[in-house]
């Protein structure tokens, strides 16, 4: 069980006492202490102190970033099997024996990956997450279509992780999507496990440069990936390209950001392959169905009635 942390002594009690219910499972925790300044490592070795020294390991990262905290803790741990898990999210029972019955009865599988609960920040469940539903698998195209990944939810083969070598550092977001593709290119084969087994903490408020960075480095990373691609897909591309900006445009506008769902739209319009009637109604189709994958309210009529819609709308049918 890989954990990086930085800054999170208000959360780890909550996720050792998670972890000490899977206690019957043999796993080896090795936390990463990414310069916290709050008390973290502390507070770990205190909630530690009565686990045998074979179970836990606390590192101090050697680099700066989650990337490189998580590839830090693979390299150290002993086990062929690696689950992650972030220090604000919580496992659900099952969350280590599941994968590891899967796997240890699939030996063909690389990897495996469960559904989720999104949660608000006192860890409430809100919404479940089960991409399988929409047709989300583990072949490069369909990674790439929809993205869908958790950290928190995976659990790799270590020795398949080491052949691809891990996170890249050098991105700072979206590099668990990067990591899947790659994965999927060398020929790793994934599979959902059709449970809950995380609650994944949402914090509110992300800053508009915080959201923006993130939308790009998705952007970069899918643009990576489709460079190579041969002539015959092209069209695909473009219709992938397309329809990740509209998301990104969703996704600014759900997070009160409009000004940035706009321009993000604006830019969509360089890869669209609608006709000029049809972009308005596969808009509202994108904001819909993203709405109601994370279990947001989404009025139609309202909708478009707003002021964005109006200028959304004449984004749309300007070219």
């Amino acid at each position: 069980m890989v954990v990086p942390f930085r800054n999170a002594a208000h959360w780890l009690p909550q996720l050792l006492a998670a972890l000490v219910r899977e206690w019957h499972v043999p796993f080896e925790l090795i936390a990463v202490d990414d310069h916290s300044n709050d008390g973290s490592a502390s507070e770990l070795r205190r909630l530690c102190a009565h686990w045998p020294s074979a179970r836990w390991h606390l590192l101090q990262a050697n680099s700066h970033g989650v990337s490189a905290a998580r590839n830090q803790a693979v390299a150290a741990a002993r086990a062929p099997l690696i689950a992650f898990v972030d220090a604000d999210d919580r496992p659900l029972p099952g969350r280590l024996e599941g994968p590891l019955a899967m796997l240890q009865a699939h030996p063909e599988l690389d990897h495996v990956h469960a559904g989720w609960w999104r949660c608000n920040v006192a860890g409430q469940p809100q919404h479940p997450v089960r991409p399988w539903q929409e047709g989300a698998a583990f072949d490069w195209q369909k990674m790439l279509e929809h993205k869908a990944v958790l950290p928190s939810a995976w659990t790799v083969r270590r020795d398949a992780f080491l052949k691809v070598g891990g996170f890249d550092v050098g991105l700072s977001h979206a590099e668990d999507v990067d990591l899947l593709v790659r994965l999927a290119a060398a020929g790793s084969q994934g599979k959902w496990i059709e449970e809950l087994l995380v609650r994944y903490r949402v914090h509110p408020g992300s800053a508009s440069a915080q959201l923006e960075a993130h939308l790009q480095g998705l952007f970069d990373v899918l643009d990576r990936h489709l460079e190579t691609i041969a002539d015959d897909q092209q069209p695909w591309a473009r219709q992938l390209r397309y329809d990740t900006k509209t998301w990104g445009s969703w996704q600014a506008w759900s997070e009160a950001e409009p000004e940035l769902a706009l321009r993000l739209l604006n830019q969509a319009l360089s890869h669209c392959p609608y006709a000029l009637a049809k972009r308005p109604v596969h808009l509202l189709e994108v904001f819909y169905r993203s709405c109601a994958r994370v279990g947001q309210p989404f009025n139609r009529a309202s909708f478009q009635g707003s002021c964005f819609w109006q200028q959304a709308e004449a984004i749309l049918l300007s070219r």
